[in-house]
């Protein structure tokens, strides 16, 4: 017999972190902090093309449900919300366990657009916020 089962304790070790439903639920723990933390960086870019001003935010596994713009003046910020209900089944009971996820990015634009004229779509996990955009936009250079 190996070391480990004649020692009473390695058994009872092995019994509580063996195939136990704590350690299910540790597993869990860190497959969902893993997600979790993957989400919580928004990849932003921005660039002209055509005559309009584009701002592309990246956000994979988001529901356009969840996510929003809020512009003021030269400032847009972009906005994720996520709330979740995880329900852990123990064999002594349940327990319920609730999230909620803030993210959010604010760029400066080159200027400030028109918010009648801001357009946002939502494809492919890429939240796009397009504008008008014209070199008369631009503060004069300095000298």
């Amino acid at each position: 017999m190996s070391e480990k089962k004649q020692n009473p304790l390695y058994e009872l070790a092995e019994q509580f972190f063996g195939e136990s439903s704590f350690k299910q639920d540790l597993n869990e723990f860190e497959k969902m902090f893993r997600l979790k933390s993957s989400a919580s960086y928004l990849k932003i870019s921005q660039f002209e093309e055509n005559g309009y001003y584009f701002v592309k935010a990246e956000l994979p596994g988001i529901k356009k449900e969840k996510a929003g713009i809020d512009l003021h003046e030269c400032y847009l910020t972009i906005t994720i919300t996520h709330q979740e209900e995880i329900n852990i089944q123990h064999t002594r009971g349940s327990s319920v366990s609730q999230t909620c996820e803030h993210i959010s990015k604010t760029v400066l634009l080159p200027f400030a657009p028109d918010k009648n004229q801001v357009k946002t779509t939502f494809k492919n996990s890429c939240m796009m916020i397009s504008f008008p955009f014209e070199e008369s936009f631009l503060p004069p250079p300095k000298n």
